[in-house]
């Protein structure tokens, strides 16, 4: 943490500045500690939960907010030591809830070669390969592969249904050709190896519920196969910004689940740089 102090001090802070920052990141490195994580499984996901640590203890918007940048400045430092290949925390803000602006968002070309060179070994990284095409190909969200069940798929017609949860409508979507062979070995060879009682389609290990886990592995190895890969939203994220390069807003709204057109909009890559620029200088974090 010497060398992190330096890195503040070189950046003009006053001491008193870099007492703060250094006490914020020092209180997010026991949190993960205390979490059995280690920085390289920090994603966007693990920032909304420790978000959540803070407000639970009873943590202002303000307070919130110094501990995100404090994280944020610890992510940069750890970036020029090559100790870090993303910062998780860029492009977040807290106004009542977060926000996670578009950022660092991966070509299709790159999407398709992730889910290419992801190696099946056994019966998880077949799961992780099924749940990876649904990501890269559907742009589903974790708690869809989660709600999913065998009977959403119908493999005839070469679809998916994908059921409405709390903050997406339901749609269906065409699957890809290697998709629809993908997905029939896994529900009569693979999962039935895999799960004992679970209705869903996808499990953690021992049938949990949650695909939490199972997707930190999955990150683990992908970003092993491409260093700008984050996680799963940025993939979702990557997805809607390619769909809208060759569909109408109104086709990518369905086909994302959005609710809202104006969430849609948000990833017209014409809208992208002017909504940074936005937040950035209503919620500037530097």
């Amino acid at each position: 943490m010497k060398d992190f102090e330096a890195y503040l001090k070189d950046q003009g802070m006053k001491s008193s500045t870099v007492i703060q920052h250094w006490n914020y990141a020092d209180y997010f490195l026991a949190w993960l500690s205390k979490e059995s994580l280690t920085l390289n499984q920090v994603s966007y996901a693990e920032i909304l939960d420790y978000t959540d640590r803070l407000k639970s203890d009873g943590g202002s918007t303000a307070y919130i907010n110094r501990n995100l940048l404090s994280v944020q400045y610890y992510f940069s430092f750890l970036k020029t030591k090559d100790q870090a290949a993303c910062n998780p925390v860029a492009g977040v803000r807290l106004k009542g809830t977060l926000r996670a602006i578009p950022h660092d968002l991966l070509e299709r070309s790159e999407l398709e070669e992730l889910h290419e060179q992801y190696e099946i070994k056994d019966e998880r990284t077949h799961r992780n390969k099924v749940m990876l095409g649904l990501l890269v190909f559907q742009g589903l969200s974790r708690l869809e592969l989660e709600t999913l069940r065998p009977e959403h798929l119908k493999l005839r017609e070469g679809k998916i249904q994908i059921p409405q949860t709390g903050k997406n409508n339901g749609r269906i979507l065409a699957l890809q050709p290697g998709q629809i062979l993908d997905l029939q070995e896994y529900l009569l060879l693979v999962r039935p190896k895999l799960q004992s009682s679970s209705e869903r389609l996808f499990t953690g290990r021992n049938d949990t519920e949650s695909l939490k886990n199972s997707l930190l592995h999955l990150n683990y190895a992908l970003r092993k196969l491409n260093p700008k890969y984050q996680n799963a939203m940025q993939i979702r994220q990557s997805v809607i910004t390619e769909w809208l390069k060759e569909k109408d807003l109104r086709t990518v709204q369905y086909m994302a689940g959005h609710k809202y057109v104006s969430s849609t909009e948000r990833y017209q890559t014409t809208n992208l740089e002017d909504l940074k620029e936005a937040l950035n200088k209503h919620h500037p974090l530097k």
